[in-house]
């Protein structure tokens, strides 16, 4: 199921009329997508704490408040066994399936959101100085918005990937990835109501990469645009072919 979605999910329109342009689509993709992402990143961070490796990083969130994020969590030694208990210098990796659910409001969008994932942390045997995240999951988000005078929704569902991404310890001082990426392979459909009403469905690939700078402003490609999301705002700016 995984692979064919992937599979339809390149980078292609399945319906292309004249009025919603191809930058018009990746900017309406980057705000949903790039809100997904500063989740995720959030929600690895909780992961963290889930599995008793340290305390919440002061000013860093998980999902918002109103999202209901359910985890479970399983952990293992470093010859790959099954642990009994967690333990902060035995455990050598550690499985955390979670899901993400709800609806999250701000001044510049609604967004129904339905997530789910099954990572794995790594590198945790000893004291440990990183942590990588590795994980895959889906989406199914329906996004709604105004831009431009037009009122748009976003209905989207995707297959994703959390490939290699690296915190460096502590989060205090690092609270940002320091490498790896985010990948999500988006099929959407973009209905547009007001002055005119338009529909195009389409599918992208959505990849954020983490500079070793940590700085929180990262490139979000949207198939051949390139975007910049701050992972504090979450805002998308500078959009480019």
């Amino acid at each position: 199921m995984v692979a064919a979605l992937v599979g339809v999910a390149a980078c292609s329109d399945l319906t292309q009329p004249e009025g919603l342009t191809d930058l018009d689509v990746a900017q309406d993709l980057a705000l949903s997508s790039g809100d997904a992402v500063v989740g995720d990143v959030l929600d690895l961070i909780g992961n963290e704490v889930f599995g008793g490796l340290g305390a919440p990083v002061a000013g860093a969130r998980e999902s918002p408040a109103e999202l209901v994020v359910t985890r479970s969590r399983t952990c293992y030694d470093g010859s790959g066994n099954v642990q009994t208990e967690c333990n902060r210098l035995t455990t050598a990796s550690m499985r955390i399936q979670w899901t993400v659910d709800g609806t999250r409001q701000t001044d510049n969008f609604t967004a129904a959101i339905h997530h789910a994932r099954d990572a794995t942390i790594s590198g945790l045997l000893g004291e440990e100085t990183s942590r990588t995240h590795n994980a895959v999951g889906t989406s199914d988000d329906t996004t709604s918005f105004q831009r431009e005078g037009l009122n748009k929704n976003v209905a989207e569902s995707s297959v994703d990937s959390v490939r290699n991404v690296v915190f460096n310890l502590p989060h205090a001082t690092n609270p940002w990835p320091v490498s790896g990426s985010i990948v999500r392979h988006v099929n959407a459909t973009i209905t547009i109501t007001g002055p005119r009403t338009e529909t195009r469905t389409v599918s992208r690939r959505v990849e954020v990469t983490f500079p070793p700078d940590a700085q929180g402003n990262v490139p979000i490609k949207i198939g051949d645009v390139t975007c910049t999301l701050n992972l504090v705002t979450r805002k998308v700016v500078n959009c480019s072919a």
